[in-house]
C-alpha cells in the first residue's frame, strides 16, 4: 500500500495541509535530538543517568501543572498565535542547550523552564487544531499519511545527526535545529483563525480530572506517559553504550529502524478506519509490549535493528488506532474539545513523570533494562481507554 492509497478519496483541507507541512519541518529537527538529546546531557551531567532522569522528569511534571494556562491563553489570542510564540520558546530552549557546558546548572534549569514554556503553549493547541482539522470518517488514514510523511522526512535525520558529530560537534546540531524551527513558523501562519473556549478555570481542570468519569481517560494516557518516558531516555541511552559511544553506529541503525517503520506504517495505515479500533489497538499493544520485553536482551546492532522494526510493527498497531480514537473522543465532547485535550496532557505528563520517579529509584539499583518490563506492564494498560 503506497501513501497515495491512504489519501484516496480524502479531501485534505488547507489547514490540514498547512499544519501537516509544520509536522514534516520539525520531524527533521525531532528526528535528529529524539535520540541524541538525552545522550547529550548524559555527557554534559558526567555520564549521569540520575540527573539525566531528573531533567526530564521534572520537566514534565512542571508542564502537568502548567496546560491548563496554555489552554487560557489560547482562548485569548488564539491557537494560531499561540503556537507561533511557542516555537520563540522552544528556540531559546535550544540556545540554552549550546551554553550549556558553559554553566550546566544555570543553563539546564533555563532550558527545561523554556521547554515548559513551549510545551504549555504549543501542545494543547496543536491537539485542538488537529482534531477539528481531521475527518472523523477518515481520521486514521490521515494519521497514517501524517505519519508517514513524518518518517520519511526525518529517516536520514538519525544518520545526519551521527555524521555531524562525528565530524563537529552538539553545537552545530543546536544551529541546525534552530534554523529549521524559524522555518517551522511559517506553516503555522497559513492555518485559520477559531474561535475557542476553555470554560475550565485552573482549579476546575483538576478536579474534573479525578472525576470517576474521566478515570479510563486518566489510566490510559497515565500509562501511555510512563511507557513513553522509556523510549524518550532509557532506549536511546541504551543503544549509544552498547555501541560504545559511536555516534554514526547509533545513528545509521537508528535510521535503518526508521526505515523498518515506515513500511510497518504502509502496512498498517490503511487497516485503521476498516478494523475496530478496539481490536487492533489490543493486538497492536500485545505486540508492543513483547517488544518492550524483546529489548532487554539486545546485544548487537543487528538486534537493535530487529527488536526496534517489531518494537514499531506493534507500535503503529495501537499507536494509530489509539490516536485517532482520541482524536473521536476530543470531537465526541463538542465544545469541551479543548478541555478533554488538557486532561489528556496533564494524565501523560503525570504519567512520565510518576516512572521517573520509579526509574530514579530502581536504575541505580538494577540497571537500565529494569525499564524495559516496566514499560512493557505499562503499555497494556493503555488499552483500559
Amino acid at each position: 500500500m503506497s501513501i497515495f492509497n491512504l489519501t484516496k478519496s480524502i479531501k485534505l483541507s488547507k489547514d490540514f495541509k498547512a499544519l501537516s507541512l509544520h509536522h514534516c519541518i520539525v520531524a527533521l529537527s525531532s528526528g535528529m535530538f529524539g535520540l541524541f538529546l538525552p545522550i547529550f546531557l548524559l555527557q554534559e551531567f558526567n555520564n549521569s543517568v540520575y540527573w539525566v532522569i531528573v531533567f526530564y522528569l521534572s520537566g514534565y511534571f512542571l508542564y502537568a501543572l502548567t496546560a491548563p494556562l496554555g489552554a487560557m491563553l489560547m482562548q485569548r489570542v488564539g491557537s494560531k498565535k499561540v503556537m507561533i510564540l511557542a516555537r520563540f520558546f522552544n528556540v531559546l530552549f535550544y540556545a540554552c542547550l549550546y551554553f550549556l557546558r558553559h554553566n550546566p546548572l544555570l543553563f539546564a534549569v533555563l532550558a527545561n523552564l523554556n521547554l515548559v514554556i513551549f510545551r504549555t503553549l504549543y501542545w494543547v493547541p496543536y491537539h485542538v487544531e488537529f482534531a477539528r482539522f481531521t475527518s472523523g470518517k477518515y481520521r486514521g488514514r490521515q494519521m497514517a499519511y501524517l505519519a508517514i510523511l513524518g518518517y520519511l522526512i526525518g529517516v536520514g535525520a538519525p544518520l545526519l545527526a551521527g555524521l555531524l558529530l562525528t565530524q563537529g560537534s552538539f553545537e552545530i546540531l543546536f544551529i541546525l535545529a534552530i534554523a529549521i524551527l524559524m522555518i517551522s513558523v511559517v506553516p503555522l501562519k497559513k492555518l485559520s483563525h477559531q474561535e475557542i473556549k476553555f470554560d475550565f478555570s485552573y482549579k476546575q481542570t483538576f478536579k474534573e480530572l479525578f472525576r470517576k468519569k474521566y478515570q479510563r481517560l486518566r489510566t490510559a494516557y497515565f500509562a501511555d506517559g510512563a511507557q513513553g518516558l522509556v523510549g524518550i531516555i532509557i532506549w536511546p541511552i541504551f543503544i549509544y553504550q552498547l555501541l560504545d559511544g559511536q555516534y554514526l553506529a547509533v545513528g545509521a541503525v537508528t535510521a535503518l529502524v526508521v526505515i523498518g517503520t515506515v513500511i510497518c506504517q504502509l502496512m498498517v495505515g490503511g487497516y485503521t478506519d476498516k478494523v475496530p479500533k478496539k481490536k487492533m489497538m489490543k493486538l497492536g499493544s500485545l505486540i508492543y509490549a513483547t517488544g518492550w520485553m524483546a529489548k532487554m536482551f539486545v546485544a548487537t546492532a543487528l538486534q537493535i535493528f530487529v527488536a526496534g522494526t517489531f518494537h514499531s510493527l506493534g507500535y503503529i498497531a495501537f499507536r494509530t488506532p489509539f490516536d485517532a480514537f482520541s482524536y473521536e473522543k476530543f470531537t465526541d465532547h463538542g465544545s469541551y474539545v479543548d478541555e478533554y485535550t488538557v486532561l489528556r496532557e496533564i494524565s501523560s505528563n503525570f504519567g512520565r513523570a510518576a516512572m521517573g520517579l520509579v526509574l530514579l529509584a530502581l536504575v541505580a539499583i538494577v540497571g537500565l533494562k529494569v525499564a524495559f518490563p516496566m514499560a512493557a506492564v505499562f503499555s497494556l494498560f493503555i488499552n483500559i481507554f
